[in-house]
């Protein structure tokens, strides 16, 4: 009785350190939650097509930052890349950072985005969105931060940094994304964002008469223009986003500090526009880079599972902080959420012969619509939109994964389903006899009940 009291007592502080936590940590540990259920099956995190580094990259990096690199989500997520190409100077630059910082050899990986630097300067001191393309800022400081983080030894590295210190607009500090061979372009929130990350680590270092520490003010000042009030998002438009306002916010702490009010006012926007699940926006890319964005903390892991107390709290994974939690336990984590991550398989559909199967509904108010949203239905068969009935005779082979949405009066579901088309089965055939075989069988099925008959009869005498 007294260890269930302390279990008890030791369960209601926990909820109470989870409930008195920072603002900004208590977004971290629901986030977390959401990066942990959300994780595809191969370790992977991915929103739209061939953003997979990006976000794969970001989500270990929070990882890092929460202290969670005894988790199974941890070391899936290094695995998938360090076995993964990146085929694009941002997605390579990225991977180097994410496997540098968990501790893994990344010197082929950097040699290969040094070979990458474009030929329009000597010596070669910058990179574009690919290899041997036209320089780009955002590329350029990811290329050098890259560098930097895994330590690896650039001949050309004081030419890289004062590239980058030169093509800024003097005028007004930031950056702009590339320099036209005429003209010039204004200045953006992301180029600026990356090459103040990256010039951080110069600060005492100078281009000529030009300090970096007075590059770092002015790019600064600059960036903290962009930001919107009220709100205190980060944005080219009229309106803070949460992609820019992450980037700006990393920027700034890290230039400034946690304390500066632009970024406690930019910190506040992205508590705001964090959803009741835990993500930003539900999707993966502005999930990952905002978490990544927070800076590292050191977090309570009670039972020593990698997974902070605070998260384990959150209603999305409900697991016990003071009992490891094993792979297999995390719930909705397969890593899939069936229905989000996986398909849901329907009934199998044989080829060639009718098929019908019915759509589920929602938990929204009826009346419902069904509609197909991506991926496509076996041919031959299609779905009635009022009904939620799919029907028809498949004409060919194979799995068919597809996503639709369910309409209902109040809301809007999304399933991600399956259907495979398969050869029919043969029913089972009892083999026909020869007649000399039945007239045989019929025999000794004869002999056998007459011996029965006449054991029986012996024994009753």
């Amino acid at each position: 009785m007294k260890r269930l009291r302390l279990a008890a007592v030791c369960s209601g502080i926990f909820t109470a350190t989870a409930t008195m936590a920072a603002p900004i940590d208590d977004a971290r540990f629901k986030a977390m939650a959401w990066l942990i259920t959300h994780q595809n099956g191969d370790g992977s995190w991915q929103g739209a097509p061939g953003l997979e580094m990006a976000e794969t990259a970001a989500a270990v990096e929070a990882l890092i930052n929460a202290g969670m690199t005894k988790s199974d989500t941890y070391a899936k997520g290094v695995a998938w890349l360090q076995n993964h190409e990146a085929y694009s100077t941002d997605a390579l630059a990225r991977q180097i950072i994410a496997l540098a910082r968990s501790g893994r050899d990344t010197s082929d990986l950097a040699s290969r985005l040094i070979t990458w630097r474009n030929d329009e300067a000597s010596p070669q001191s910058s990179w574009g969105a690919y290899d041997h393309y036209s320089t780009s800022y955002p590329d350029t400081a990811m290329a050098l931060e890259a560098i930097k983080v895994s330590a690896t030894s650039y001949a050309q590295e004081g030419y890289s940094v004062c590239n980058i210190v030169a093509q800024r607009n003097t005028g007004n500090g930031g950056w702009p994304y590339f320099v036209p061979p005429t003209g010039s372009q204004s200045s953006q929130i992301l180029p600026t964002a990356y090459s103040l990350i990256v010039l951080s680590r110069y600060n005492t270092s100078s281009c000529g008469s030009t300090t970096i520490s007075s590059v770092l003010a002015n790019g600064a000042a600059w960036l903290k223009t962009q930001q919107k009030t009220p709100g205190g998002g980060f944005g080219e438009g009229s309106a803070g986003t949460v992609l820019e306002t992450a980037l700006a916010y990393r920027a700034l702490s890290t230039v400034l500090g946690a304390s500066d009010p632009a970024v406690v006012n930019a910190e506040s926007f992205l508590i705001a526009q964090q959803q009741a699940n835990g993500s930003w926006g539900g999707d993966a890319l502005l999930t990952t880079q905002t978490l990544a964005s927070i800076p590292a903390t050191t977090l309570s892991d009670t039972d020593s599972d990698g997974l902070p107390d605070g998260t384990e709290t959150q209603a999305l994974l409900g697991t016990n902080p003071n009992v490891p939690d094993a792979f297999g336990l995390l719930k909705g984590n397969g890593r899939s959420v069936a229905g989000e991550t996986t398909a849901i398989p329907l009934t199998t559909a044989f080829i060639d012969l009718p098929y019908n199967a019915a759509l589920n509904t929602s938990n929204g108010t009826p009346p419902y619509s069904w509609l197909l949203s991506s991926g496509d239905l076996p041919d031959g068969l299609s779905l009635d939109s009022n009904t939620g009935q799919i029907s028809g005779t498949p004409t060919s082979l194979g799995l068919y994964n597809f996503t639709y949405e369910v309409l209902a009066a109040d809301m809007q579901t999304s399933v991600t389903s399956q259907i495979e088309v398969a050869e029919p089965t043969e029913p089972t055939q009892v083999p026909a006899l020869p007649t000399w075989a039945m007239l045989l069988m019929g025999g000794l099925l004869s002999f056998i009940m007459r011996h029965v008959e006449h054991t029986k009869a012996r024994n009753l005498r």
